[in-house]
């Protein structure tokens, strides 16, 4: 018999990937238990409405992805590197085809209006701590200026954004590659010392 956690697992997964493919707005619950072979009570059980369950499934996938960053920067002793590996791996991230990047990038709206506020700010705040960390550990060490090391990671957490999955305009014609050059340049230049 599987535990709690198990059968929640299955269930996450199996809404991942109906999510992932048909959007929020478009996949019923029924459907969930459908393909997880589960009844709709099993289903309640665990999640009072589709809404929680997209939501425990968004925070479970982020916080996975964040694991993932941290075991990579761990070896990296330079904080310059450190945050040039952190904004490649961002990057690198939104463009694959998982269920994050779809929800981040969201271009048919279908997800972004089940996020409230504080679930918007729960998702930024794990990555500004990751950044403001790796500042203030190359701020001590002489490689980077002294600067508010709150808002520098607001700005550059920002500029991500609007680089990757907030993007307004057309990618440069140079490619994605000159792009993050251009970016990750104008981002070290900035607190560089």
């Amino acid at each position: 018999m599987k535990s709690q956690t198990a059968n929640i697992d299955a269930i996450l997964d199996v809404a991942k990937e109906r999510f992932k493919h048909f959007g929020f707005k478009k996949t019923s619950m029924d459907e969930i238990c459908n393909d997880a072979r589960i009844s709709k009570k099993t289903i309640y059980r665990h999640f009072k409405s589709k809404e929680e369950l997209f939501t425990v499934l968004f925070i479970r996938e982020a916080m996975a992805a964040r694991e993932a960053i941290l075991r990579q920067l761990g070896p990296i002793p330079d904080p310059r590197k450190k945050l040039e590996t952190l904004l490649m791996l961002g990057i690198r991230y939104v463009n694959e085809e998982s269920f994050m990047s779809t929800v981040v990038k969201d271009d048919r709206g279908l997800y972004l209006p089940f996020f409230n506020r504080e679930q918007v700010v729960l998702a930024e705040k794990s990555l500004l701590e990751l950044i403001i960390d790796i500042l203030r550990e190359g701020i001590e060490r002489g490689n980077f200026r002294r600067v508010d090391t709150t808002i520098a990671a607001y700005s550059i957490l920002k500029l991500f954004q609007t680089f990757t999955y907030a993007r307004t305009i057309p990618p440069h014609q140079k490619g994605e590659s000159y792009e993050t050059k251009a970016l990750l340049d104008l981002i070290i230049r900035g607190i560089q010392k």
